[in-house]
């Protein structure tokens, strides 16, 4: 268990690190992602399956199953390799085969049950480790599983790597303070997520909106840090800042 730290000293509030309330479990609406409706762009791989309605001239439901090849089997009509595709282009396929093989038949594609990745979360997360998610994880996804960000990890400097490179990076901030999750990318199987060190923070107090502890980088300045802050109140006395 961790060790409660004081709310008050000395008759004044503790101020909080800014964002680490995003990874409060009691609070958090995380859910998995399994149930989620797949995008259009999602990339089927092995272990992904595929229900498969057909209707007219003949009425029957498939579920096909993506081998470790990555083809699925497809009664009266053969194998169809599947992997790589994503789920529209899979759709076509499977669509364009039924019609060929079975006149009169059409069918309807639907995604079933998707297959987990592995991916390693290391450095400052509050409980680095290997976690099997599911294919749709995104950063943000992975990072609540593994519990948030420890105390001494940055929330601005996340990395992607994979296979050995670095493929992307995430500033919790920019999600948090402007609304961009641009990089909040997908993960695929095998990434390790990084959560490097937090190299430098600040307290701002006083007549500001959101009187915090906030995480800076280098060059920020302190009309950045204000407006990270939410702004000064109106009654601010923006000349005798200190």
């Amino acid at each position: 268990k961790e060790t409660p730290q004081p709310t008050i000293v000395d008759g004044k509030p503790v101020l909080k690190r800014f964002g680490l309330q995003m990874f409060d479990a009691n609070i958090s609406t995380f859910a998995p992602v399994s149930n989620l409706p797949v995008p259009d762009e999602y990339v089927l791989g092995a272990g992904d399956s595929i229900n498969v309605q057909l209707y007219g001239k003949e009425n029957d439901s498939k579920n096909l199953q993506l081998n470790r090849e990555g083809v699925a089997q497809l009664d009266d009509i053969g194998p169809l390799q599947l992997a790589g595709l994503t789920f529209a282009e899979a759709s076509k396929v499977i669509k364009a085969k039924v019609a060929e093989a079975k006149i009169g038949v059409e069918a309807a594609v639907s995604m079933g049950k998707m297959r987990t990745i592995n991916v390693f979360i290391a450095g400052e997360a509050k409980f680095p480790g290997m976690y099997s998610v599911s294919a749709l994880t995104t950063v943000t996804q992975a990072l609540y599983v593994a519990g948030g960000i420890s105390d001494i990890g940055s929330l601005r400097d996340i990395r992607i790597n994979r296979a050995g490179k670095q493929v992307g990076s995430f500033d919790l901030y920019q999600l948090l303070l402007e609304g961009n999750n641009s990089g909040d990318i997908n993960l695929k199987h095998g990434d390790v997520l990084f959560v490097a060190p937090m190299k430098g923070q600040v307290t701002i107090d006083g007549l500001v909106n959101r009187p915090a502890v906030y995480e800076i980088k280098g060059g920020e300045t302190v009309q950045q840090l204000v407006a990270m802050a939410g702004g000064h109140k109106a009654n601010a006395h923006l000349k005798a800042v200190s």
